[in-house]
């Protein structure tokens, strides 16, 4: 009787999955936008990123070459690498993101936009 009900708790337990609920929280009730921003000594993969005011945005940042960051002005928003950041999207307009951390020569290439509209 013992491993019948082990065996039904292992069943149940297998259906569900555990998540994180702060990993996948979406903020405010709108779309969520997931981005994932690669970034170079070269500069970042993506140099423009377009969602709609109210979306939750989610931006995570993955340093393929040395130690980068990604800082939105006008958001006071900054993730670093290996990181992800989320946020409600609240204000309308372009805003500059940037590198944070000096990271090189090549420095001044590491800039986008972040598009709110």
């Amino acid at each position: 009787m013992g491993c019948l009900a082990l065996a039904a708790i292992l069943i149940l337990s297998a259906c569900g999955k555990i998540e994180d609920p702060a990993a996948s929280a979406n903020l405010n009730g709108g779309p969520v936008k997931e981005f994932t921003v690669h970034a170079r000594s070269s500069g970042y993969d993506i140099q423009e990123i377009k969602v709609k005011m109210g979306d939750t945005v989610k931006i995570t940042l993955k340093n393929e070459q040395g130690m980068h960051s990604l800082k939105i002005k006008g958001y006071n928003k900054e993730v670093r690498g290996g990181k992800t950041i989320t946020f409600v999207a609240d204000k309308a307009g372009e805003f500059d993101f940037s590198c944070n951390v000096s990271c090189g020569k090549n420095h001044e290439n590491m800039t986008g936009k972040f598009i709110v509209k």
